[in-house]
């Protein structure tokens, strides 16, 4: 490994953070924070499973920031001992699972950011909110899903700090004519996070000179053109792939249509955020955290369904000068809200009351529970019980009981990876249940390609 002079801050101020992967959105606030600005703080992180992607890893390198990749228990354990704050990033990870399990018994001030919204499914189980010493949310959507929680504890144990690295206003691309009228998306272009309607959604749009933008990788985009094929969808589907000059889509977006699935895990989503910047106005759905991003009709427009999507669309094409507008107020608010600067300081502004406090010794066992198993299952809030039923049948030796209960699981668990039953399979190959469980979604796959 590089070896390198680590960047030191004042002595009882350093922070320890432990995360899975530098990967996208986490690698991204991640190596923001703690490398740009003297925050009087010092930064070092773990990971616990060798990085895909390098990008962030190197950036922290070349900034004098201690990485250690799957260290083992001895380094571990001198980490923690040697923090002052340990800051564990949260997404119901099963490498995350397991280092919760098996945490040594070293006293912390343990912090827990969570980069999900908790909304659906997976969500933070709600004891790890007196446990630890912080939790941090990266949306104040998050609080939905605690609601039940004493007030007093979530004021002061809670806190939210967005998971983004921050707009940069000197990069914001300026608006360019272009012809036709085109409505843009910017993402993972898959079910996993589009609308499964969204051909209908296009459709009800009804604007001949309108152009669907797809950027991003594409796994949907045979299915979504084969749909737009038997819908008699007129307007073209463009598809550009994976590309690294967003701008240039940007510049020529005349609106943001992000239409994405119900049960969706998003929070900040970087993705809307630079689109409200560059003053093109998002459509979307009013759910969950889209909610909290945009306010309907001053920022953006909040619909329900595919016919309330075509009509804000054709509003905003056929009424240029509100466009205009929800344009302009869109980016005021972005470089406000969502600036680095405020982000940051939201961050160490939480750090500064961590660090007042003593450390304490945390166990999570007890409360994910014994088994990989179990440790899937205490971190999907309501759909918990659909699991929970077959865990039973498979204790009491009765392993096909309640499979068609899994089966109605979100599409999310569902997955490869994401924290999904076949991730946490995959993760834990010794555990029969979860072998189990991904024997029975596995199957559903099969039944569907025939």
């Amino acid at each position: 490994m590089l070896q390198m002079n680590f960047k030191k801050g004042r002595s009882g101020r350093e922070i320890l953070h432990i995360t899975p992967h530098l990967g996208g959105g986490v690698g991204n606030i991640i190596s923001k924070i703690t490398t740009v600005g003297d925050s009087g703080f010092s930064h070092s992180v773990i990971l616990l499973e060798e990085p895909v992607d390098t990008h962030f890893v190197n950036i922290l390198y070349e900034s004098g920031i201690k990485v250690s990749i799957r260290p083992d228990s001895a380094e571990t354990e001198e980490m923690i001992a040697g923090s002052d704050i340990l800051i564990l990033h949260w997404w119901h990870h099963p490498k995350t699972s397991a280092f919760l399990y098996d945490f040594p018994r070293i006293p912390v001030r343990f912090v827990i950011w969570s980069h999900i919204s908790n909304l659906t499914v997976p969500s933070m189980h709600p004891d790890f909110i007196s446990r630890a010493s912080r939790v941090l949310f990266t949306t104040e959507a998050s609080y939905e899903a605690y609601g039940t929680l004493d007030k007093e504890l979530l004021s002061a144990k809670t806190s939210v700090v967005p998971g983004c690295g921050g707009i940069n206003p000197d990069t914001i691309p300026e608006h360019r004519e272009h012809d036709g009228f085109n409505i843009g998306y910017l993402g993972f272009v898959d079910f996993s996070k589009l609308h499964s309607d969204f051909i209908n959604f296009c459709k009800a749009v009804n604007i001949p000179e309108a152009r669907f933008i797809m950027a991003g990788n594409s796994p949907a985009r045979e299915v979504l053109e084969k749909q737009a094929e038997d819908a008699g969808l007129d307007n073209p589907l463009i598809f550009l792939g994976y590309i690294t000059d967003i701008n240039s889509m940007l510049a020529e977006l005349d609106v943001f249509g992000y239409p994405l699935m119900p049960m969706h895990t998003c929070t900040t989503e970087n993705a809307i955020l630079e689109a409200m910047a560059a003053e093109v106005p998002p459509v979307l759905m009013n759910q969950l955290t889209e909610r909290y991003i945009v306010s309907d009709g001053i920022t953006g427009l909040l619909v329900s369904n595919a016919d309330e999507y075509g009509r804000a669309v054709r509003y905003l094409y056929e009424n240029p000068l509100q466009r205009k507008r929800i344009g302009k107020n869109a980016r005021e608010y972005v470089l406000n809200r969502y600036s680095f600067t405020r982000v940051r300081d939201a961050f160490y502004e939480n750090m500064e009351l961590v660090i007042s406090e003593p450390k304490q010794y945390a166990c999570f066992s007890d409360i994910i529970g014994q088994t990989p198993a179990e440790w899937f299952m205490s971190c999907l809030g309501t759909q918990k019980d659909l699991f929970y039923r077959s865990y039973l049948s498979f204790s009491a030796g009765k392993p096909e009981g309640s499979d068609t209960e899994i089966l109605r699981c979100s599409p999310l668990l569902k997955m490869k990876k994401k924290s999904s039953v076949l991730h946490y399979a995959d993760e834990f190959r010794n555990d029969p249940v979860l072998k189990k469980w991904a024997d029975v979604i596995r199957k559903e796959g099969i039944r569907a390609e025939n």
